[in-house]
């Protein structure tokens, strides 16, 4: 199994951003907006779901995560939900730890995007 760091390196790779968004700043605010209201409810079905034992609904929201953060270049995310996926499917140790540092890595995001939307604002 791998070890992911505690403090995520780096929460969203902007040049993958960009490339996605054709560099539109306003699309890739919007759509991190959506990212990190969508995440939240996957990551509280994917918490309950590895609560419950219920591991085809964990896989589901696991691989949910991991594609919506390709998308957006939430590349520790990314990397970490794949990792969760592939716990899930070997039913071979508990994800819990991985599951706290998905939480960081969200919050990072969470804190990226609003530290964006302030840059934004003063740029206005």
């Amino acid at each position: 199994m791998k070890s992911w760091p505690s403090i995520t390196p780096i929460s969203i790779d902007r040049t993958l951003l960009h490339e996605y968004s054709d560099g539109d700043r306003n699309f890739e605010q919007e759509l991190l907006h959506l990212f990190v209201d969508d995440t939240q409810q996957h990551l509280a079905r994917l918490k309950a779901a590895i609560s419950n034992q219920n591991f085809d609904m964990a896989t589901r929201e696991a691989h949910h995560i991991k594609g919506a953060s390709a998308h957006v270049g939430a590349v520790a995310m990314f990397a970490i939900a794949a990792e969760i996926e592939t716990l899930i499917k070997q039913k071979s140790t508990s994800p819990s730890l991985l599951l706290s540092q998905l939480e960081t890595a969200y919050q990072d995001v969470i804190g990226m995007t609003e530290q964006w939307d302030q840059e934004s604002t003063t740029l206005s």
